[in-house]
């Protein structure tokens, strides 16, 4: 990188003016997660497209099904009922879920912000943000917790006080878990 450039990346951290900049961007840590000065985005992988495929078509026969009951009722001149309410309710409710199942598996980023005071969390599913947390940096620690069930190493970050803890939810490999204690714990000054 030229060096004119890195001196921009320096002064922008510097006067916290950068947005989406990747700023520290550390060599060992993989694809899955990205290192913008304060902000910590642990990405999610894109399942595969058979799967996002058929729940794709869930979702819009989940849409689809209500205006179809409906339709046949007025058909065979049932008319209204109450029912049709119930379905359209229902099969929305389906179909809002797998909307949010088709973006985490395709857009899914959780975005850990560093500040002085607070960590806050946040699940970004592209079109919208879920899972909001804050946690309060008063005593904070920073767990791996790994999980036994995967053959390769793999876990989570806990952060936690006294009082709340935030989970992530994406697993990443060890290594990359062990440099992001790191950068928690070097911006509080918890080493």
């Amino acid at each position: 990188m030229p060096r004119y450039l890195t001196q921009i990346f320096i002064l922008l951290k510097a006067t916290n003016l950068y947005s989406g900049v990747e700023v520290n961007s550390h060599p060992m840590i993989d694809n899955q997660i990205k290192i913008y000065g304060s902000r910590i985005v642990i990405i999610s992988k894109k399942s595969p497209k058979i799967v996002r495929f058929i729940l794709t078509l869930l979702l819009v026969m989940s849409f689809l099904i209500p205006f179809i009951a409906f339709y046949v009722a007025i058909d065979y001149k049932i008319g209204f009922q109450f029912g049709i309410v119930i379905a359209f309710l229902i099969f929305w409710g389906i179909g809002f879920y797998i909307l949010r199942v088709i973006l985490w598996n395709t857009y899914g980023k959780e975005v850990l912000t560093l500040n002085a005071d607070k960590v806050r969390y946040i699940a970004d599913y592209k079109f919208f943000k879920d899972g909001y947390q804050e946690l309060d940096t008063k005593d904070l620690r920073v767990e791996i917790v790994l999980d036994s069930n995967l053959p390769e190493s793999k876990g989570y970050l806990k952060i936690h006080n006294r009082n709340d803890s935030i989970e992530t939810v994406l697993k990443s490999k060890k290594n990359d878990l062990d440099i992001l204690k790191h950068e928690i714990n070097k911006w509080y000054n918890n080493i």
